[in-house]
């Protein structure tokens, strides 16, 4: 989320669109919570709810911390 906002504040869109994709979807592989959520002997539904709910909470507060400190080049 950092990189997203620093890239929009310092006017960079063409190269966010090559990065960003590949480098969020790194991060957050669909298959692994999948497994671990539907795996027997796992956390299940606990897990996907923590994993869900804590993703969130750190893009938010990743969000308000990067607008803050991130200034618009202009």
């Amino acid at each position: 989320m950092v990189l997203m906002v620093f890239m929009e504040r310092r006017g960079i869109t063409e190269l966010r669109y090559l990065l960003l994709p590949g480098y969020c979807g790194g991060l957050s592989t669909f298959s692994a919570v999948t497994y671990e959520a539907v795996a027997p002997g796992e956390a299940g539904l606990v897990f996907l709810f923590l994993n869900l709910f804590l993703s969130l909470i750190t893009v938010v507060l990743a969000l308000k911390f990067a607008r803050r400190f991130i200034k618009v080049r202009g």
